[in-house]
Formats: structure tokens, C-alpha cells, sequence
């Protein structure tokens, strides 16, 4: 199932993270992919709003993975720095991937086939100066019902 959004300014990217956030649960991960400027991190941002996360959300470019605590966990990992697909088993995304956080992943491409099948994918482009054309997709039945849920807003 795929599902498109459009939004016009952060607001509105942090507005539909927020949402999406309070519906998510352990396990869950959330696999960002899009060019650089896109609102990945924006919407990652509504993602912590949602889950009850207080801490400030930045994009990990130079650490690679944060934990922010919250309601429930969440695992903020950023691959754009990556510089091979080799270098994840040294990460130890498992703990990250299969823990009990939400685990969301800025520049998913990058991870090959290291990602997980069970996986809701969003892909952010540009469609203005303030506006993004965000598609959501999963082809896992655990997904399926929020795509729908969102259909709705």
C-alpha cells in the first residue's frame, strides 16, 4: 500500500511526524530516504514529539546513532555519512533494529540488505520551497492499517 501527502511548510512535516509517532510501537522501524533538504530530520523531529520524547532532535551526522528516551525509545539513526554497507555490523544496529524503541534511519538506501522486511518506508522530495511530497509504503501487514489511519487525516 503506498500513500502520498503533501506538505507545505515544517510545521505541517512536524504535524504529520507527530501523528505517525503517536501511532507507532517497540519494534517499529521507520527507514527515511530522500535528498539532502528534504525534511527527513523534520520529520523525524514529529516522530520524538509523538513518541514523548523531550530531548532535542538534531540530525547524528557525526555519531551516527542517538537515543533519545521517551514514552518509548526512540533510536535516531542518520547513514549519510556511511561510507560502506560493510561498516553496519560494526554499529551493532541489531540492538537498535530489534530492541524496544522505535528505530528511525535517515538515508535507509544506504543500508543494502541490511534492512529489516518488516519496515514502513517514507520518501520525502522537494515539490516547492516550503512544500514536500512525502510517499508512504510498506508491503508488511503491520503497516497497513496505519497507512490507512493516515488516509483519514
Amino acid at each position: 500500500m503506498i500513500r502520498s501527502i503533501r506538505t507545505r511548510g515544517q510545521d505541517e512535516t512536524v504535524e504529520l511526524g507527530k501523528w505517525l509517532g503517536s501511532n507507532l510501537r517497540p519494534g517499529d522501524i521507520i527507514a527515511l530516504t530522500g535528498e539532502l533538504g528534504a525534511g527527513k530530520t523534520t520529520l523525524t523531529k514529529g516522530i520524538a514529539l509523538g513518541l514523548g520524547v523531550e530531548s532535542e532532535v538534531a540530525s547524528p551526522t557525526f555519531t551516527i546513532i542517538h537515543e533519545h528516551r521517551g514514552k518509548t525509545p526512540l533510536y535516531h539513526i542518520d547513514l549519510y555519512r556511511l561510507e560502506s554497507e560493510n561498516l553496519l555490523t560494526d554499529l551493532g544496529l541489531d540492538e537498535y533494529l530489534y530492541g524496544q524503541g522505535v528505530t528511525v534511519i535517515e538515508w535507509a538506501e544506504r543500508m543494502g540488505g541490511y534492512l529489516p522486511a518488516s519496515m514502513l518506508q517514507i520518501h520525502l522530495k522537494l515539490a516547492g520551497e516550503n512544500e514536500r511530497d512525502i510517499d508512504m509504503s510498506s508491503s508488511s501487514d503491520r503497516w497497513t492499517g496505519v497507512i490507512e489511519e493516515l488516509g483519514k487525516c
